[in-house]
């Protein structure tokens, strides 16, 4: 026991003399290179980000470029992956599919974020009547099932009103929907209901955090109801916070590409995995290939997640530093 604290002593004394001190985010950020299955998961996505903000450079061929000549090529044959059974070359159809995936991951992870973030908080500091009305709202909506929920927008803004109707709301919605080629709805579907987890974790924090020393001596010298929350509070429920959107992730992206494959996502020829997924498995006896790549690289996105999302946990959790 003696020598163990000597020997923290002198470590302590050596960084003291040469000024050092580790901040939390530094630690934290140590620990997480430290995992390796975070830091592939972490590679896999920044090499897929890159793979998607560069396709039109990276990728051989525009992704609907075909040739019905070349329908069913087999890989190698002018193809490094093959083609499918319009003759679109398969890698390029692949690369052009990250924008899909990690779009959605990405603004579905941050309109959670935002939303349930400011939302838990206010409804937990409030307390009270208002934070009833406002944790029956969320209720309501976790009951609601965010497939059915995408389904019909799909179904309202895409069959039932665009073709009938000449208000101005509806035109603009379907332009952008075609502009994002048919995300706009998804992306909707899911930024209405993924939030209220986040909601409800917010809102627990900050009724614990509420009654905190610190948070107490800055309400004694004055500090405003925002400035407690904005300062004090929200910077302390960052860390579980994004660990629990980075979880959620992997959802974000299997709604979409469950969507694409039942022919209610992306509208063609925007690629997208589900949708390739959907037209390879018909020919799953002659061509695999055309279902099994576009499989491998979905499960490979959503293990990426689950990846980094277990490191960072891992990172972020006092509780597990040791």
């Amino acid at each position: 026991m003696n020598t163990t604290k000597t020997a923290s002593a002198k470590i302590f004394s050596k960084r003291s003399k040469r000024g050092e001190s580790i901040s939390p985010g530094v630690d934290a950020l140590k620990r997480l290179l430290k995992n390796r299955m975070a830091v592939i998961g972490g590679s896999i996505i920044l090499i897929m980000l890159i793979l998607a903000i560069f396709a039109p450079f990276i990728a051989p061929k525009h992704y609907s470029e075909g040739d019905l000549e070349l329908n069913y090529a087999t890989p190698g044959e002018g193809f490094i992956l093959g083609a499918d059974f319009m003759g679109r070359d398969l890698l390029s159809r692949l690369i052009y599919g990250t924008r899909i995936s990690l779009t959605i991951a990405f603004l579905g992870a941050l309109t959670s974020f935002v939303i349930g973030i400011v939302y838990g908080t206010i409804s937990g500091y409030i307390g009270g009547k208002v934070d009833n009305i406002m944790m029956r709202v969320v209720d309501i909506i976790y009951a609601f099932p965010t497939l059915l929920l995408i389904i019909l927008l799909m179904v309202v803004f895409k069959t039932s009103l665009s073709p009938v109707s000449q208000g101005m709301l509806i035109k603009v919605m379907v332009a952008v929907d075609n502009y994002f080629g048919g995300l706009f709805f998804i992306m909707i579907g899911i930024g209405m209901t993924s939030w209220v987890g986040i909601a409800r974790i917010a809102r627990g924090m900050t009724l614990s955090l509420r009654e905190t020393d610190y948070v107490q001596a800055a309400r004694a010298v004055g500090a405003k109801n925002l400035r407690l929350i904005f300062k004090h509070i929200m910077p302390n429920l960052l860390g579980p916070l994004i660990i629990s959107v980075t979880f959620q992730i992997p959802r974000f992206i299997a709604t979409e590409a469950f969507l694409s494959f039942i022919g209610l996502g992306v509208d063609p020829p925007t690629p997208s995995w589900g949708m390739m997924i959907s037209e390879g498995y018909k020919t799953m006896r002659s061509y695999p290939h055309l279902a099994l790549y576009p499989g491998i690289a979905l499960a490979l996105i959503m293990l990426a997640f689950n990846f980094l999302g277990d490191g960072l946990r891992d990172a972020l959790d006092p509780k597990l530093k040791q």
